[in-house]
């Protein structure tokens, strides 16, 4: 177990970000004041009514990372390019790969005890379900999961696993300790409070695809609290699952019908329907010359996979624990979200 004082200098990568001011909630709730790293014009509303020491970087330039873990004794990286696009691979590999790989030498050179890297659980892998058979109700993806996601060339996947591989070698050779955390599906509040009015919004479309695979949501106040734990008891070269429920998604909208009050016309689509709609739009997208591509066949073949993750290690090894995704949602559709840095002074 790492001993954390309240002097000691904590970094916050990508602090900013909704998971990035959790983590801040999280660890100013433990009575330390962490140190935070934002990119100029980032929102730090939150970040200034802590009063907290801010360092402005770009993880992207290598020049600016000395500075930014000057006097640093502990290290959570947040920061990273969440999004399921096609395109813009370099874009991706710049800020998850090598981002995360140089901020971490240089942390090591810099004397840094501990490094947390906060990855995704889509860099463990999922269930194939050709393969499961019959069992898969019962089967979850863990942390001596092999990887089967290689296939998938999906540019956050890639660039996101490709950063585990290079930091786990990395740390062969550092006395620096190194520490994994693999969140899945994180459930936020957004900042405008609008999120009873989206999903309505959805829900009045006409056809909402019956989709039969299991995800894992998680609360985003259960992943800071986690990270917390980790960055304190976890072992150093060990990676740690922080999942939520599993859930098929057919029930997941059945579950959101209930609290917003609408009634989803569900509609169940043969696989191969997905295959076809998606090769029309990504050649739709080239004779048009959009650069954004959300819906590609490599994206479709997440529906070959379940996506149910065990976070037994977490909860046995550091104490973790996570609330029902029906309370989660509940939360956040009834604008009921307490205990965040949204909402500092309300309890959880």
């Amino acid at each position: 177990m790492t001993t954390i004082n309240p002097d000691s200098k904590i970094l916050i990568t990508g602090a900013s970000g909704s998971l990035g001011q959790q983590i801040v909630y999280e660890i100013v709730k433990a009575g330390i004041k962490p140190i935070v790293q934002v990119r100029p014009l980032s929102d730090c509303t939150y970040i200034n009514y802590q009063n907290l020491e801010i360092r402005y970087a770009d993880l992207r330039r290598k020049d600016q990372l000395a500075q930014l873990v000057e006097g640093i004794d502990y290290i959570i990286h947040s920061a990273a390019l969440v999004d399921f696009r096609q395109d813009k691979l370099t874009q991706f590999a710049g800020i998850n790969t090598i981002g995360a790989l140089n901020l971490f030498n240089v942390a090591a050179k810099a004397g840094v005890k501990r490094f947390l890297h906060i990855s995704t659980v889509a860099a463990v892998g999922g269930i194939k379900r050709s393969e499961a058979g019959k069992d898969i109700e019962y089967m979850l993806v863990n942390e001596k999961t092999e990887y089967n996601l290689g296939n998938l060339r999906i540019p956050y996947f890639m660039t996101k696993r490709a950063a585990e591989d290079e930091l786990f070698s990395a740390a062969k050779d550092v006395n620096m300790e190194l520490v994994m955390v693999n969140p899945s599906i994180i459930v936020a509040p957004s900042k405008d409070k609008r999120d009873f009015d989206r999903i309505a919004k959805f829900f009045n479309k006409m056809i909402i695809p019956s989709i039969p695979i299991r995800v894992n949501m998680v609360d985003v106040r259960d992943v800071a609290a986690g990270t917390w734990l980790v960055l304190q008891k976890g072992v150093n070269g060990q990676r740690y699952i922080l999942a939520g429920d599993n859930i098929k998604i057919r029930e997941l909208v059945l579950d959101i019908s209930a609290i917003v009050g609408k009634i989803p016309h569900l509609v169940h689509f043969p696989r191969r329907f997905y295959d076809v709609t998606s090769r029309m739009w990504e050649v739709m997208k080239k004779i048009t010359g959009r650069s954004k591509i959300y819906y590609y066949p490599d994206f479709v073949k997440l529906l070959d996979y379940d996506w149910a993750f065990s976070s037994r290690k977490a909860h046995e090894q550091l104490g973790y624990n996570w609330r029902s995704i029906h309370v989660t949602l509940t939360n956040l559709l009834t604008n009921n979200f307490n205990g965040t840095y949204l909402r500092p002074n309300d309890d959880n």
